[in-house]
């Protein structure tokens, strides 16, 4: 029993010491948009803010050996028509619901060096856990109206939104993709990123479960698009562990070898 608790206690000793964690924070901009069933008109809803911190595990394995944890603020929800037809010329009404939510994304950054190691190019591949806060969310109601003389009028309304448990799903979960660059100054490193968040469940629970549902919807899933700058710290002393990518050397033939055979004709 003894021998195995030394064996571990080095193990760990050494993944650490063969290893960096960095932490940092990060704020961005972008979009939000909702997938639904029966297939509702909406799109992309730009204007929206993330922002949140993050910690990072880089080993001294090449390209993959990278992953990392955060935890992040983000505006989502949806756009969607739920009378007409959208255009210039008809009468329609447009919804707009934005959803406080806090993410959980966990990561696995594959990445590589490059200017001797002061820029690191990285993708993002992951999957996150989202609770939906119900505090600060928001419904904008448009409606355009067509007369026959050729004039319009439109109407705005926006309302605070309270999640109800019986039509509300608070917990989500989904995928997300992406890929950045990173400038090292040090021990500092600053860093720009677009990633897209993959929705996986629903933001309303689906009609046969509650008869109540107002878009009738059988899938509502949410995405996002985001782009992100933000700076991360190394913790420990030490510059980086991984070494630098290079090929691999060929070792020049000797008078033994038999690439130095030539046949004569």
């Amino acid at each position: 029993m003894k021998k195995l608790v030394c064996i571990v206690v080095l193990s760990v000793c050494a993944w650490s010491a063969s290893a960096q964690h960095y932490i940092g924070a990060k704020v961005g901009y972008g979009a939000m948009q909702g997938r639904f069933y029966p297939v509702k008109e909406g799109g992309m809803q730009w204007g929206r803010y993330t922002g949140g911190v993050m910690w990072k595990y880089y080993s001294a394995q090449q390209v993959v050996g990278g992953v990392s944890a955060e935890l992040e603020y983000q505006m989502r929800g949806y756009k969607i028509i739920t009378e007409g037809i959208r255009s210039d010329t008809t009468n329609y009404t447009m919804k707009t619901r934005t959803v406080s939510s806090v993410t959980l994304p966990l990561i696995w950054q594959p990445h590589l060096y490059m200017a001797n190691r002061h820029v690191r190019l990285f993708l993002n591949a992951g999957f996150t856990l989202t609770y939906n806060l119900g505090t600060g969310d928001d419904l904008t109601t448009f409606t355009q109206t067509v007369y026959d003389n050729g004039g319009k009028t439109f109407e705005t309304e926006t309302v605070p939104y309270m999640m109800e448990t019986s039509r509300d799903v608070r917990w989500n979960y989904g995928f997300l993709g992406g890929f950045g660059v990173g400038v090292l100054f040090g021990r500092m490193e600053v860093f720009a990123e677009a990633r897209y968040y993959y929705g996986m469940s629903d933001i309303l629970r689906t009609k046969t479960k509650y008869v109540f549902n107002e878009e009738g919807s059988i899938r509502s899933e949410l995405d996002n698009l985001f782009v992100t700058v933000g700076v991360f710290f190394r913790l420990g002393k030490g510059g980086i562990k991984e070494p630098p990518l290079r090929r691999a050397r060929v070792a020049s033939p000797n008078e033994t070898d038999f690439r130095n055979i030539k046949i004569s004709y």
